[in-house]
């Protein structure tokens, strides 16, 4: 979906500003008091979700420091549409919750696999008939996720069919508040996802004085590792996939582009083709979600976001197009966060030629020289090569990343902005072991 073909960049600016949302949660609160209601949080589980089993680890604890109360709702894997690479996406989430289980004080074992469609059943259908979800989604999850012989289960099991109309039914609740995924929060308008997310209900139930006590909070934003040494590590390579028409890739090219200098590694930009002009289609509570969730992002990085001209199309193309370029002058990630910046956060039309020369001249580069590039399409077999690298390191959305040493040898590889930090203890973990081998 083209945002710019429905919203102006000044509508954009109010959708996302902090007055409309302030005013949206002075609605829901006033609401709920007129209607004499608690405080509710609703959580959607997916069984056979590691995101889902990892926040579930956090509801009690929620509901002890809180003045609130959590309604749990059983729900299937999403739509295509929602999630087009299933199979990827179910090896990348399992790989993604044993990495960052420890960080967060959570339980996932490291040497367990994706559960078989069986399990997944039974465990759906012990969870739709049961009464107690808050300790049976722990208990059944656990038994889930072990790699040992799955135990079973000593309680009713409900029929398919209840099974089928309970699914459905917490589906269409989820789609009706106007969301899509698994291990999602929701509380009065808002959404949150998983353990990533969660500081954020955290900080907006804490404004209401929900808080029981004086005790730390049930969740925290992960941080990255600043080394200190002054040693030269160019024998590792940050390789950074990202599309100049993602919201997350403009957030973290700032970070991308410091990399270099916090951790004396070298880093390679490599741009791909939007997902949407790969032949996936985002639906429109996808793009919603992903536009306001980018703004609390770059309001708490202090990355300026949400006046916004959509660079679907025309203006991806003629962008790349200069990027060589770019490259060519040690400019590339410059280049792209001047384009970025200006399509995200000033609304600025990136197909006409006058911003694509600011772009470029706001980084001290010849326009000159850089306009017999403008609209070749010389550009495009990296574009392709980046992408099937991307591919063959098992990830497809962007920003994502793969650490690699001087064979070319991948160390790691992830996906999102959420995970620069695991990049940087990576890193943190490569260096500390080498150093110790060579110490031997």
């Amino acid at each position: 979906m083209k945002l710019k073909k429905i919203i102006s960049p000044p509508i954009t600016k109010f959708i996302t500003s902090s007055f409309l949302r302030n005013i949206k949660r002075y609605y829901f609160e006033a609401k709920r008091k007129l209607c004499r209601q608690t405080h509710d949080v609703y959580f959607f589980f997916q069984v056979d979700d590691p995101y889902s089993y990892l926040a579930s680890q956090l509801l009690e604890k929620l509901i002890n420091e809180y003045q609130i109360s959590v309604s749990i709702h059983l729900v299937a894997a999403p739509d295509k549409s929602a999630a087009p690479k299933k199979k990827e996406l179910v090896e990348f989430s399992l790989r993604d919750a044993k990495k960052i289980a420890s960080y967060h004080n959570l339980d996932f074992p490291d040497n367990t696999t994706t559960p078989s469609h069986d399990d997944i059943e039974i465990a759906m259908r012990v969870l739709a008939l049961s009464d107690n979800l808050l300790t049976d989604i722990l208990l059944i999850g656990k038994n889930l996720w072990s790699n040992e012989e799955k135990k079973k289960p000593n309680k009713l099991l409900a029929s398919k069919t209840q099974l089928t109309e309970t699914l459905e039914k917490n589906s269409l609740l989820r789609k009706q508040l106007g969301h899509y995924q698994s291990a999602m929060f929701y509380y009065a308008g808002e959404w949150y996802w998983g353990v990533d997310r969660l500081p954020y209900l955290e900080e907006r139930i804490q404004k209401l004085g929900l808080k029981k006590n004086n005790s730390l909070n049930v969740s925290h934003f992960q941080k990255n590792i600043e080394r200190n040494d002054q040693e030269n590590h160019k024998d590792l390579t940050v390789e950074f996939f990202i599309s100049i028409r993602s919201p997350y890739s403009y957030l973290a090219l700032p970070e991308i582009l410091a990399f270099e200098k916090n951790h004396s590694i070298k880093t390679n930009i490599r741009p791909v083709m939007p997902m949407v002009m790969r032949g996936l289609a985002v639906p429109t509570n996808k793009a919603s979600y992903i536009v306001m969730d980018a703004k609390r992002e770059s309001d708490r990085i202090g990355v300026p976001f949400g006046v916004i001209n959509d660079p679907l199309g025309s203006a991806v193309l003629r962008g790349y197009s200069l990027f060589p370029y770019a490259q060519s002058q040690d400019k590339g990630g410059e280049y792209l966060l001047a384009f970025c910046r200006m399509a995200w956060s000033e609304g600025k039309d990136m197909s006409l030629e006058k911003n694509l020369k600011y772009a470029i001249e706001v980084n001290s580069l010849d326009w000159s020289k850089a306009k017999h590039y403008l609209d070749n399409s010389d550009w495009q077999p990296s574009i392709e090569e980046n992408r099937l690298q991307l591919i063959k390191s098992g990830l497809w959305g962007v920003p994502s990343f793969r650490l690699i040493n001087a064979e070319n040898k991948e160390i790691f590889s992830s996906w999102g902005r959420d995970r620069i930090w695991l990049l940087t203890h990576e890193i943190n973990n490569y260096i500390h072991n080498k150093n110790e081998r060579t110490a031997q």
